[in-house]
């Protein structure tokens, strides 16, 4: 029941201690309790081809985010995942990534971009 009352109160803009903020612009991008483990651990940091080195926290959802740009498989993260680039659907302030594979997808969010 709790669970569902927070869902709904999510789906209402309702303020709560659970949201993760767009840093730029104060939308609500994710909850806490969409927090999930991927390759054992919720935090991880890589460094992209470019050199630039991302710390990212894996979350089961993020209705926040938009996605843009074509569905890559090259470079992942996460072997066999594909990936996807994840931006603020408000203000298009790049946060992270969305991985799927068979079906399943999780988005890596950069901890950084959120508050």
């Amino acid at each position: 029941m709790a669970k569902e009352q927070a869902q709904d109160q999510r789906d209402a803009g309702v303020p709560s201690d659970d949201a993760l903020r767009c840093v730029v612009c104060d939308h609500r991008i994710t909850d806490r309790s969409y927090r999930t483990e991927r390759s054992g651990a919720h935090e991880h940091t890589f460094v992209n081809p470019g050199g630039v080195m991302h710390h990212l926290g894996c979350f089961v959802a993020a209705p926040g985010c938009a996605h843009m740009g074509l569905t890559e498989e090259a470079f992942s993260w996460f072997p066999g995942w594909s990936w996807q680039i994840a931006v603020c659907s408000r203000c298009h302030t790049h946060l992270g990534w969305i991985f799927r594979c068979a079906g399943e997808q999780f988005h890596g969010l950069i901890l950084s971009a959120l508050r």
